[in-house]
């Protein structure tokens, strides 16, 4: 089935205040990668690269089993009242809960990668720079894309062939393994971002020691 950008469909008011931070913070992170200071810059680029990352992973997921896509991820059909949208549209869903659900937590991670880059700490004489990292950001964004796909598709497959049934309480039977392999997607993806952080927290001050050239 082919999907197009339709109207934009209503917000949830029951989440419309979480929707605008999220929002607004994708706007602050524009301005940040636009402004002339680098720790500034940095934050900026680890949120856009981060709400990316969840919007073109959640353009699969969406079509995946648009039904996951509930606040808490809690199964109710097809009715709206648990969703960000009005709407079942799996890119205006994709695009809300890209950035929804990674914003903030991009945004912490930004700030870590802000101060290690920056701040100047006793024996770590060079600083690192938003261009520097921007392109590792991207290439960590990519590979965890395909990393998450590849997981998802395991997950669904796995579920299937073993037959279990009814794994996630209150998802009907037909869903259970589609909702895996967004539940498996979800977590490789954070858990990708936590390691990723780690590694790259770690080539930083390697790299301002003198140790390793980023």
């Amino acid at each position: 089935m082919t999907y197009g950008i339709g109207s934009l469909p209503s917000i949830n008011p029951l989440h419309k205040a979480k929707l605008n931070y999220a929002m607004a913070g994708v706007g602050a992170s524009v301005l940040a990668v636009l402004s002339p200071f680098e720790s500034a810059k940095i934050i900026g680029a680890t949120v856009l690269t981060g709400v990316g990352y969840g919007i073109a992973n959640d353009m699969f997921a969406c079509r995946d089993c648009i039904e996951y896509f509930t606040v808490g991820h809690h199964y109710d059909g097809e009715k709206l009242r648990g969703r960000l949208l009005f709407t079942l549209d799996p890119n205006w869903n994709a695009l809300a809960w890209g950035a929804f659900a990674t914003w903030h937590v991009c945004t912490i991670a930004g700030i870590v990668l802000a101060f290690i880059s920056r701040t100047p700490f006793r024996g770590l004489k060079s600083k690192i720079t938003a261009k520097t990292l921007a392109p590792k950001l991207v290439v960590g964004a990519l590979l965890l894309i395909v990393k998450s796909h590849f997981a998802a598709r395991a997950a669904q497959k796995a579920y299937e062939n073993k037959g279990k049934r009814y794994f996630f309480w209150g998802v009907p039977e037909e869903f259970q393994s589609r909702w895996n392999a967004c539940h498996v997607r979800n977590l490789t993806g954070y858990l990708g971002l936590a390691v990723g952080g780690v590694a790259l927290s770690v080539a930083i001050i390697a790299s301002r020691a003198g140790l390793y050239k980023l």
